[in-house]
């Protein structure tokens, strides 16, 4: 193994990505349906396509997985049986499958495995298959922490805009100045420079909350909530703490598309008070 997180004890350590351990990549109540090497392959080909599955582990007598049926494998045994008489669907499946690639259980992918090279690999051993590893999960894991960056960073463009539609520079400066900061904690320069955490702290902050409140038009205790959601979902994603669900990405959504709103409303709003203290002079 190459995985650069095997501790002294020869455990491996969990570390921070999105390609690991390989377990918990795993699709939820997946339960690996596995042929005996006898089972025909006319069989095996039923079975893939009632389960909608691309491959499916053989194994010997004794449980042990021997090797992997899939389209692939028995399509080339197809190749090979074309200029006799042997009807492929008649063989038994482990004289048309592939050879098992395993990968431990606590193993990341993105050390261990070229996706470039195959498009599922075992998770487990010979004796303990835990589950198949198909790369649509892989790439569906990858695309939902992208789906997740990708909000958050238009929230915190929403959140920026926010402000500086409320302030101009010489107030937010003011505010930065008078922000309370954790002792040997930095102090920012710009919105820019802002955690997650400082926009709600600045925003929600009493002695500035009557600036925001019109722009929101809900209370501060409801606003500091929403922010220490979304903050929480933050810290997951960047710290890959754990998988991204569509409920995560659901609500940053919502939080985004609220803040959109509201700057909307807020604007229309303005507009209005600018008209008509154009009609009153």
């Amino acid at each position: 193994m190459n995985d650069s997180t095997l501790s002294g004890s020869g455990k491996y350590q969990r570390r921070p990505g999105p390609f690991g351990p390989a377990l918990a990549l795993l699709p939820k109540g997946q339960q690996p349906l596995v042929l005996g090497g006898a089972t025909l392959a006319s069989d095996a080909i039923e079975r893939l396509v009632d389960n909608g599955f691309s491959q499916l582990p053989v194994s010997d007598k004794s449980g042990r997985i021997i090797g992997v049926f899939s389209w692939k494998s028995f399509g080339k045994r197809v190749a090979d049986l074309h200029a006799t008489k042997i009807k492929p669907t008649e063989l038994p499946v482990r004289e048309a499958m592939e050879p098992a690639r395993f990968i431990g259980p606590e193993v990341y992918i993105d050390t261990e495995t070229d996706w470039g090279d195959i498009d599922h690999i075992l998770v487990g051993s010979t004796d303990e298959l835990h589950g198949i590893l198909c790369i649509a999960d892989v790439f569906g894991r990858l695309n939902d922490f992208a789906e997740a960056f990708v909000l958050l960073f238009e929230i915190e463009h929403e959140v920026r805009d926010m402000i500086r539609e409320v302030c101009d520079d010489a107030m937010v400066t003011k505010m930065i100045d008078e922000m309370n900061l954790p002792p040997n904690s930095r102090r920012p320069s710009d919105l820019e420079e802002f955690t997650f955490n400082q926009y709600s702290s600045l925003i929600c902050n009493k002695n500035n909350w009557d600036l925001f409140q019109p722009l929101f038009d809900s209370t501060r205790e409801l606003v500091n909530a929403d922010f220490g959601e979304v903050n929480e979902l933050r810290n997951i994603v960047f710290h890959f703490r754990r998988g991204i669900t569509p409920k995560d990405t659901d609500r940053l959504r919502r939080f985004r598309d609220r803040l959109r709103y509201d700057r909307e409303l807020y604007a229309r709003q303005s507009l209005g008070v600018k008209e008509l203290v154009t009609l009153l002079d």
